[in-house]
């Protein structure tokens, strides 16, 4: 009589116990799963970020548009090349 309740004693708690960690381990499981997929999600955004990036700056580098960056920064074109000569005795010559 002893032995029996012992018996089903100890296999009620080891029951309860295999239930209790496949409980404990899926909702880990569940926990990592959604941490990964919101890491994946933020890579890709990562990603689509990175290649915009390299896009704006080859377009940025281009000789292309060269010309319209150095406008943008108020600069203006020059039509007419004016030098300066300083000969070594100190003479002074517009060209």
């Amino acid at each position: 009589m002893i032995n029996t309740k012992l018996f089903y004693g100890l296999a009620v708690i080891s029951f309860s116990l295999l239930i209790g960690l496949t409980v404990y381990e899926l909702t880990d499981v569940t926990e990592k799963s959604y941490s990964i997929t919101t890491l994946q999600t933020e890579n890709k955004e990562i990603k689509k970020e990175i290649a915009g990036l390299k896009v704006s700056l080859s377009q940025s580098t281009s000789l292309n548009n060269f010309e319209d960056k150095i406008k943008e920064k108020g600069f203006e074109e020059i039509s007419k090349l004016e030098y300066i000569l300083v000969s070594s005795n100190g003479e002074i010559a517009f060209k």
